[in-house]
């Protein structure tokens, strides 16, 4: 996918509102206390991140994202939501207000903001806030099936995502790599923690979910036995072509699902995951966002052995959508690897 950005007049806005982003209010002097406070308690605003399904890590994330930012910016309450139909639904319930922003992936958000069925024709007007992992598609069948390929999974019942979502669309494309049409399945729509029961208790062959490391996971591996479906090396190239970031990768998870089975060649297709958000939020209150975020990143490295690693130097890691200037500025003024392709030469 290729996204051009006009990356002047990113900078020109960025540049323009310096004088009116963000301000640390002072708090009244307490003693010894020098610090100043982040935000404006008149913005009494709410910031409500989708999160993705109930047992998902992506929620865990959006529910420190909103802890940080309300008990470090002045006039904002920030909170982490459920959104079973992850990214999609999150794109399009901050579309329409509900939402301010949430956990993405590249074909969903690119999708969105560009009108691509089943968004708005208009367009969702979203933008980038920062990187934050890579996680696995996990394709996992019940090893009493027999299957050990993803060309297997041929009339069988799999659960997906619903149609649109990441989870359905990146399935789609690794499906059709590796000789298998979403027509020769019986396809059974439901969110991931559904997906997970179901297979545990029989119901379904098969399920195709972008997924990090799981509790849910770890417990459906030790009720049954589970196989993690491999590629074919013929399929690699046609899904780089669709998904240049999507790797394949070794599967990293040997050691958390010891009883998972995992047949050689050992390989999966990963998703880049990243933080959107409301492209119309002002400049200043996603500086202060920003801002509260980094300073207190410990707060989600520790939420979760999944988020151990995010770190600033990466924010910008991979951009797929317009990046918001208020988070922009703060970048500048940290020198954060890859900002520098949104200055304005005559400025640097």
């Amino acid at each position: 996918m290729s996204h051009a950005f006009n990356r002047r007049a990113v900078f020109a806005q960025v540049t323009a509102g310096v004088a009116a982003a963000l301000i640390a209010i002072p708090a009244m002097a307490q003693e010894g206390e020098s610090e100043q406070q982040l935000g404006n308690a008149e913005w009494d605003r709410e910031i409500v991140l989708g999160g993705g399904s109930a047992t998902g890590n992506s929620r865990i994330l959006a529910s420190a994202l909103g802890r940080i930012i309300t008990e470090n910016v002045a006039g904002l309450r920030g909170s982490g939501a459920v959104s079973p139909g992850f990214d999609a639904e999150s794109a399009i319930r901050t579309h329409n207000g509900e939402f301010q922003g949430g956990v993405g992936t590249p074909l969903i958000i690119a999708n969105a903001t560009q009108g691509v069925e089943p968004f708005p024709s208009e367009g969702a007007d979203l933008a980038f806030w920062f990187y934050h992992n890579e996680v696995p598609l996990k394709i996992l069948a019940r090893s009493d099936t027999g299957m050990t390929e993803i060309s297997d999974l041929k009339d069988s019942t799999v659960a997906l995502g619903p149609e649109g979502t990441s989870n359905y669309l990146i399935s789609e494309i690794v499906f059709e790599a590796n000789g298998v049409s979403i027509d020769d399945l019986n396809v059974r729509t439901m969110d991931t923690s559904e997906a997970i029961s179901q297979l545990q208790n029989g119901n379904i062959d098969a399920m195709s979910y972008v997924r990090d490391y799981s509790g849910a996971i770890l417990e459906l591996t030790t009720a049954r036995d589970v196989t993690l479906l491999q590629p074919t090396e013929d399929s690699f190239d046609e899904i780089a072509e669709q998904m240049p970031w999507a790797g394949p990768v070794d599967w990293p998870f040997y050691e958390q699902y010891p009883d998972m089975q995992v047949p050689e060649p050992g390989m999966v297709f990963t998703s880049p995951e990243f933080m959107f958000l409301d492209a119309d939020l002002p400049d200043d209150v996603v500086y202060a966002m920003t801002k509260a975020v980094w300073e207190n990143i410990e707060v989600v490295n520790r939420s979760s052995s999944v988020f151990e690693n995010v770190n600033l130097q990466e924010a910008l890691k991979r951009v797929p959508i317009e990046p918001h200037p208020g988070a922009l500025k703060y970048y500048q003024e940290m020198n954060v690897p890859g900002v520098e392709e949104y200055l304005d030469s005559d400025s640097e």
